[in-house]
């Protein structure tokens, strides 16, 4: 039987992230322009392109770009609001190299949503993705709700290989009360690496999430181009419904006399769930996501290693030294041995597969209060497509 994969680790193998900072996140923007098919241009979801700048973004596509008028090219738009935001303003502000598009011309073609979201993965350092458009998505019975477990179905599949992700969406011109009809307690799409962001600046906000550290709330910092009174005016009531929601959103907060221009809280459409899971909120899901990424690296060599006696012991020094780290950054909870909480991942030989490997433990990210289980095996795809 032929391989379908060649031997190794399946993870995000990430290029340095930021210009200027640390923590930045690489995102792929998926969306409608209302483009067509040009020599050389593709808008059937197949085609990645690559900018540095939005001057590079907002050209023709004779000239390398995706357009120029902002006011028929809804993807543009966001764009420009992106860029403006995820500038850096000062030396110690985090910057984003690139980013990827994937064009989807009219955005009504189901097929080719799906197939822009195979095609993003192509690029595993982009681990965030952006949707923009899929309610113009206009295949019978299929709905905006439908595109989104797609898309978190997509980015579980690369989760599964050690690839890990996020999605973020929202949906133009909708109301709160519709946004929040979208993610029900009971019933609705409770995905943890998935966030329904409002349509009101949403560049700006995948700009916030993208550029805030990972192991920061993206709710902490200040926006660096948006001004109080801003955004949309809401009562405390109505910002409280958004957010248990599930929805990302901007609100001024203000304390006596101090105001500032904040995201509310980062929170995954997992957190309208009952009860909450623990990585419900993204600054959990980033945090967590960055320690895997680092002990996957560190265990990779290990891959079509010999067994030897002291192999799992050298291994396992390497995932103790990625936890270290981050315990000692105040990143991570250390692992309390009497009350069995902190973070702990241990390397174990698989009790089933002879030439498989376990990762198994938990991760308590510093200001999440519940540990995010994790179980991972490290595999060699061709002994066990082999049948070994």
């Amino acid at each position: 039987m032929p391989d379908s994969k060649r031997p190794g680790v399946y993870f995000d193998e990430t290029t340095e992230f930021e210009l200027e900072g640390t923590g930045g996140k690489i995102p792929v923007f998926i969306g409608k322009t209302g483009n067509t098919a040009a020599t050389g241009y593709k808008v059937d979801g197949t085609q990645v392109l690559k900018f540095k700048h939005y001057n590079e973004v907002c050209r023709s596509i004779a000239n390398g770009g995706i357009g120029t008028d902002t006011t028929s090219n809804p993807l543009l738009a966001v764009l420009e609001e992106f860029f403006e935001e995820a500038e850096p303003k000062s030396a110690e502000d985090v910057g984003i190299p690139y980013i990827y598009v994937i064009d989807v011309g009219a955005g009504t073609s189901k097929d080719v949503w799906l197939t822009a979201l195979t095609t993003a993965k192509r690029k595993p350092e982009a681990i965030v993705e952006v949707y923009y458009g899929a309610e113009n998505i206009s295949d019978n019975n299929y709905t905006f709700t439908d595109f989104i477990m797609a898309a978190n179905a997509s980015i579980a599949t690369e989760t599964a290989n050690l690839n890990l992700r996020n999605g973020f969406i929202t949906k133009a011109g909708e109301t709160d009360a519709n946004l929040i009809a979208l993610n029900p307690t009971n019933g609705g799409i409770l995905k943890s690496r998935i966030g329904i962001v409002e349509p009101d600046k949403f560049g700006k906000h995948v700009a916030m999430l993208c550029c805030t550290p990972y192991w920061i709330e993206p709710g902490f910092l200040e926006y660096r181009t948006v001004n109080v009174g801003e955004f949309k005016e809401r009562t405390d009531a109505e910002i409280v419904a958004l957010q248990n929601a599930g929805i990302i959103f901007g609100a001024d907060e203000i304390v006596a006399d101090l105001a500032v221009a904040r995201m509310n809280l980062a929170v995954s459409t997992a957190y309208a769930a009952s009860p909450r899971p623990a990585d419900s909120l993204f600054h959990a899901r980033f945090n967590a996501d960055h320690l895997l990424r680092e002990v996957f690296k560190a265990i990779f060599t290990q891959v079509k290693a010999n067994e030897t006696a002291t192999y799992l012991v050298k291994a396992q020094t390497k995932v103790d030294a990625e936890i270290d780290a981050e315990v000692e950054a105040e990143r991570m909870i250390p692992f309390n041995a009497e009350t069995g909480e902190g973070t702990k991942l241990t390397l174990v030989e698989s009790d089933i597969e002879p030439y498989n490997a376990e990762l198994v433990g938990q991760i308590h990210g510093i200001n999440c209060t519940h540990a995010i289980n994790v179980r991972v095996k490290i595999k060699n795809p061709a002994l066990k497509a082999a049948g070994v």
